[in-house]
């Protein structure tokens, strides 16, 4: 189950007010209760650690913390790293910043798709990828993933005090086989069509020497951007949480109201059924548009406090979605099922339903299936475009 990111910024207490707020018609509220939380950069972050076993990622960790693998709470290393489970640990060095070691990428017997899923790949907020020797399939594979989310990463090569003491014997000049190390793993991630990350080498056993103390300076100094990032990209589920109770209330409301076209469909205006499915289309969605509509005075008061021109948070919020098949097929085959009916009914040639002789079931359900069932798509997918609309006024707001 996918893990609440509502509940990642905000207390219960503060969650459930936001959701009644946003209950209640306080729309603008909510987006700017988010701007604050933002705006106060107090944000916590999930940084995954991840690569092959005897990479050296739980080494890492613990050099990252300042303490040993023997040390009470450090990551655990060699032959009991392979946990199946993440863990995270506080990273002293920067506050709300935990490091979780995933496991090994090739320690479950898992595919890659299954892998991500395990360790829930896409709560994490940035990610660093660990790496010796060179560079790995699955190194290729997790960098392609994070880039698809719009997050970012650091690549890490490590044990390069190995690959030091190789080059000694060999007579290599280290700088050199430093950057022929660097312009491997460039090309590597060209040949994958993913933009290279940060490159770092360091050994997990010398904290002063190599690239660890580069790293530490660039994660201290990318942090703030990694925070607001990370919560740019967590608006949609933030907003989709808060809106569930609201979602759910309209839902109910909306499967009644189509099922009320049933008894008019069936006993007053069988022969007209695409006139029920349009009265009732129209009222509910005149009722949805006042239960989700944003006032010209809220939306001036959002522009204010976000410094963005009204006519701009217009234009975002009403940005078109793309339609879904599965929504347009079954509404322009039951619209044209009901036209027919009506069609038939109005010219004289509705012998096909006999009416009103014979059995009265065909007219009955020409009369109330197609209506009860339109107004419930064109009403839902009316209702998901409202909060649609909603999702995208916070985006461009909090943008």
């Amino acid at each position: 189950m996918a893990q609440s990111v509502l509940y990642k910024y905000f207390s219960d207490v503060e969650a459930r007010s936001l959701q009644t707020g946003y209950s209640n018609g306080e729309m603008v509220s909510a987006i700017l209760r988010l701007k604050r939380v933002m705006d106060s950069g107090n944000l916590p972050i999930k940084i995954a650690v991840l690569g092959d076993g005897g990479a050296g990622k739980s080494t890492f960790i613990n050099t990252m913390r300042g303490v040993r693998s023997g040390d009470q709470g450090a990551a655990p290393v060699g032959g009991y790293e392979a946990s199946v489970n993440p863990v995270g640990y506080p990273y002293p060095s920067l506050p709300n910043v935990q490091l979780w070691d995933l496991p090994p990428s090739n320690s479950l017997g898992f595919e890659m798709s299954r892998y991500l899923k395990q360790v829930q790949f896409e709560s994490y907020d940035f990610y660093i990828i660990v790496s010796q020797s060179r560079f790995r399939e699955s190194d290729g594979e997790l960098s392609k993933k994070i880039q698809q989310q719009g997050k970012g990463f650091y690549y890490i090569r490590s044990k390069i005090d190995n690959d030091a003491f190789s080059m000694q014997m060999q007579g290599t000049d280290f700088g050199e086989g430093q950057r022929q190390i660097r312009q491997d793993c460039l090309n590597n991630f060209h040949r994958v069509s993913v933009e290279p990350p940060p490159i770092f080498l360091i050994s997990g056993l010398e904290v002063t020497g190599y690239d660890f103390p580069k790293l530490q300076s660039a994660l201290a100094s990318d942090l703030q951007k990694i925070k607001s990032t990370a919560f740019r990209l967590a608006i949609p589920r933030m907003m989709q949480e808060i809106q569930r109770p609201r979602h759910k209330m309209l839902m109910w409301r909306i499967g009644l109201w189509a099922l009320l076209t049933v008894p008019l469909g069936v006993l007053l205006a069988p022969r007209f059924p695409l006139f029920t499915a349009a009265l009732f289309m129209v009222s509910g969605w005149v009722y949805l548009r006042r239960q989700l509509g944003v006032s010209e005075r809220e939306l001036g008061t959002l522009s204010g406090a976000v410094a963005k021109p009204v006519s701009q948070l217009k234009a975002d919020m009403d940005r078109p979605s793309p339609r879904k098949w599965q929504v347009l097929v079954p509404q322009l085959l039951l619209g044209t099922v009901a036209l027919g009916c009506t069609v038939a009914w109005c010219t004289g040639r509705d012998s096909l339903f006999h009416w009103p002789s014979v059995s009265p079931v065909p007219r009955w359900l020409c009369g109330a299936v197609p209506p009860m069932v339109l107004t419930f798509l064109f009403l839902k997918d009316s209702l998901d475009s409202r909060l649609r609309s909603d999702e995208l006024l916070a985006n461009s707001a909090l943008d």
